[in-house]
């Protein structure tokens, strides 16, 4: 019925790219972020959609991606379509993420039929990209996160288009139909309405578009012997070839025998946007990497990093290294034009994880609790322990109210609210994130990387001493960040284990190996 693909750059218009004229207005500041979407600033910023969105409608599905901002507070609603009677919803359908659920009702709170997760108070992550998608044909309403169900409602007795009797006149995105709810603050895009319940397949295939185009830009590459393949924010996935390439680039082969993630065999594959390198060959590219290899790190030394690649986005190869400039401005002179040389030296301050002890000794995975079932949410926790990494946090993990947090020591001397990205991190495609998380941080209340160590240290005497030739205890330490506590896993008696408790009051917990501690033991 409408897609706010929220992608302008300029204007108060959302145009509606589904073909039926359905412009939405923004209302307030409009803070265009092109193919990030549309920030909404939390305080005067809405779509208005147009009037009566929901007329005759016996089925719908309201589909976005949205990033909540962290410091969103509560209440507030992702969108509402339907009436207001004073300061009161007066017969809306919307949708929050705190706690997560869609409401229905004829009149207001008091008489609303919600589709929420059987864990009412779950809440959807801030500070990262999530696909939202609610669901409603007959009685039975599902509401969906990055095409996972999350609820299932199957009594539901009000439609969507009994709502006003079809006349809705609060028709929002970024809005509550309450006056007195917050307005959104974050980032929306792709914001998309349809006059039926999509299927579950359907609802997972939207949710993961952008990822299995992707996908399969990559797989077009690698089976083209294409050079590169990389995001632009205004056409998609770009495939470029070498200068010489004698096949059809606008008539790529498809393979026959490629699943995606999920182990689907595509229906159709899209046509990506292709080019050739006005520069180079294979060989050519190869002669420039083996003539920077040559003069960075002669005959295998390896006093200076080196990392090699094509970018296809310059047309130019690309070298980080930390050599000085003394090293590289001969490369940059003999090829002036094709090749960028990139500092790699570590921002002071700043580790990465082939630095710092601190990995060796505490490192957790960070990983959300309801697990990574999909690829949105799996790049974006890779992301989020990558930070964590790179500026020596002790753990993060996932808060089930506020979503992704990172801990640092006690003494951490950088700055907890404008964490440096890891340069050169990329994902499993070799490419450059766009979007970042923004975790909540905090430091330790009680420990630095040294008080940790020495607990680990303590920990290791203690158990090893009492271990014998007949008994001998496992141990392993590690640091809780929900817990801000230092956790033993052994299998050692609490006659071994009881001076840590004494020596580290309200610092250690005594956990089975295997076993998530709770409290302290």
């Amino acid at each position: 019925m409408l897609r706010y693909k929220l992608d302008e750059t300029s204007g108060t218009v959302a145009h509606d790219s589904s073909g039926n004229g359905r412009d939405g207005t923004v209302n307030g500041t409009a803070d265009w972020k092109g193919a990030d979407g549309l920030r909404f600033n939390g305080s005067n910023t809405y779509v208005k959609v147009p009037d009566n969105i929901m007329a005759g409608l016996s089925s719908i599905t309201v589909d976005f991606d949205v990033w909540i901002d962290p410091t969103m507070g509560k209440p507030y609603a992702f969108y509402g379509f339907g009436n207001t009677n004073g300061s009161n919803g007066n017969g809306y359908l919307f949708t929050t993420g705190n706690s997560f659920r869609t409401s229905i009702s004829m009149t207001d709170y008091t008489a609303k039929q919600d589709t929420i997760p059987s864990n009412t108070s779950y809440q959807l992550a801030r500070g990262m990209w999530k696909h939202v998608t609610y669901t409603q044909t007959g009685n039975t309403g599902v509401l969906y996160e990055n095409g996972v169900e999350k609820a299932r409602k199957t009594n539901v007795t009000i439609t969507p288009g009994a709502i006003g009797g079809g006349t809705t006149t609060a028709d929002y995105v970024g809005r509550s139909l309450y006056a007195n709810d917050l307005y959104f603050k974050g980032r929306m895009r792709d914001f998309r309405v349809y006059n039926r319940a999509l299927s579950s397949a359907e609802v997972q295939s939207v949710a993961n578009e952008t990822e299995e185009h992707w996908e399969q830009a990559q797989e077009l590459a690698s089976y083209n012997g294409a050079l590169d393949v990389f995001q632009d924010s205004t056409v998609g996935p770009v495939i470029i070839f070498p200068s010489d390439y004698t096949g059809d680039i606008d008539n790529l082969s498809v393979p026959t025998d490629w699943t995606d993630a999920y182990g689907n065999v595509p229906t159709s594959w899209p046509a990506f946007t292709t080019a050739k390198s006005p520069l180079f060959t294979v060989e050519q590219i190869a002669t420039v990497e083996d003539a920077v290899t040559a003069q960075v790190q002669p005959n295998g030394d390896l006093t200076y990093r080196l990392d090699i690649t094509y970018d296809g986005t310059q047309d130019r190869v690309v070298a980080r290294t930390n050599a000085p400039a003394s090293v590289t401005d001969p490369l940059a002179t003999q090829y002036v034009g094709r090749l960028v040389i990139e500092s790699d030296t570590t921002p002071s301050g700043k580790c990465r994880p082939d630095q710092t002890s601190v990995a060796n000794s505490l490192a957790t995975i960070a990983t959300p609790a309801g697990g990574t079932g999909d690829v949105t949410t799996e790049l974006q926790w890779k992301q989020v322990q990558a930070l964590a990494d790179y500026n020596c946090a002790l753990t993060a993990f996932d808060d089930p109210n506020i979503g992704p947090v990172i801990i640092f020591p006690s003494d951490y001397t950088g700055d907890i609210n404008n964490l440096q990205k890891p340069p050169g991190w990329t994902d499993q495609y070799g490419q450059v994130p766009a979007d970042w998380p923004a975790p909540t941080t905090a430091k330790s209340p009680q420990f630095t990387v040294a008080q940790i160590q020495d607990i680990q240290t303590s920990a290791v005497n203690q158990i090893a001493g009492a271990s014998s030739d007949t008994t001998n205890y496992s141990v392993t330490v590690h640091y809780d960040g929900p817990s801000d506590r230092v956790v033993v896993e052994t299998d050692a008696p609490a006659s071994v284990t009881g001076p840590l408790l004494t020596t580290y009051p309200n610092k250690v917990v005594i956990a089975t190996p295997s076993t998530p501690p709770l409290a302290d033991n």
